[in-house]
């Protein structure tokens, strides 16, 4: 019997331990919004990671001479960022992000873009009585940055990356005062097949301001109208 009552003395004592130790440990190691929201209880302190799981939202425009895109609250666009950090120090205040990208943009037209002769895209007045025509992307990317922050979980952050993406869709969208005869296009033959750009993120912890540009045009053939996507918004990481 005394043997039994020493073993389950030994045994609360070392529950009880564990669980101040690892309280303490998991008080440290939930970054994000989903800050209290553990798997498991950590028994060995572990390099903090950050920034694997952000929504991009923004305001997409254009660079474009010829004034295609129409200036629009409606021109929101998002990307989701799944991401794997690589700490670069101990205390993990330089790292490298990658991962995969979702993105889905969207901007309003003053002019119908014409899918034409060997992929090329015509500009067009509006000749439909309808409300509006909008530009539809829809691009999964490889993104890859290299990520500043000051030490300790509320910290001040600055990312540098780009984005090696594919074109899965892009179409234009017809908007009529009777949504029964809306309609769409595809100009994905027109597009460029991969897409390249540099965009940061300067923020403090959970959130941050985000640009975004496209190194190389939207449409391939010289004669095509030139547009370069371009991003401003915000981000916010979740974890």
């Amino acid at each position: 019997m005394k043997i039994i009552l020493i073993f389950i003395f030994f045994i609360s004592f070392k529950l009880f331990s564990q669980k101040e130790f690892d309280t303490e440990i998991e008080s440290n190691s939930r970054p994000g919004i989903l800050y209290y929201f553990t798997w498991k209880p950590s028994n060995k302190p572990k390099v903090r990671k950050y920034d694997r799981f952000i929504f991009d939202v923004y305001y997409t425009d254009a660079r474009d001479p010829k004034n295609i895109i129409k200036k629009s609250t409606s021109n929101i666009g998002f990307t989701v960022n799944f991401m794997q950090e690589f700490a670069l120090n101990k205390k993990n205040t330089i790292s490298i992000g990658t991962g995969l990208g979702l993105t889905n943009s969207k901007a309003n037209l003053n002019s119908n873009l014409i899918l034409g002769k060997a992929n090329t895209i015509i500009l067009s007045a509006p000749l439909l009585n309808y409300k509006k025509n909008v530009l539809n992307e829809f691009n999964i990317n490889i993104p890859i940055e290299l990520r500043f922050r000051t030490k300790g979980w509320s910290h001040y952050k600055i990312h540098f990356g780009g984005r090696i993406g594919y074109q899965v869709r892009l179409n234009e969208k017809y908007f009529f005062e009777d949504s029964k005869v809306n309609y769409r296009t595809s100009l994905k033959k027109a597009a460029e097949n991969f897409t390249y750009s540099v965009h940061t993120r300067i923020g403090v912890r959970n959130y941050s301001f985000y640009a975004s540009y496209n190194l190389n045009p939207l449409f391939k053939h010289s004669e095509s109208p030139k547009m370069n996507w371009f991003q401003l918004g915000c981000s916010i990481s979740l974890f």
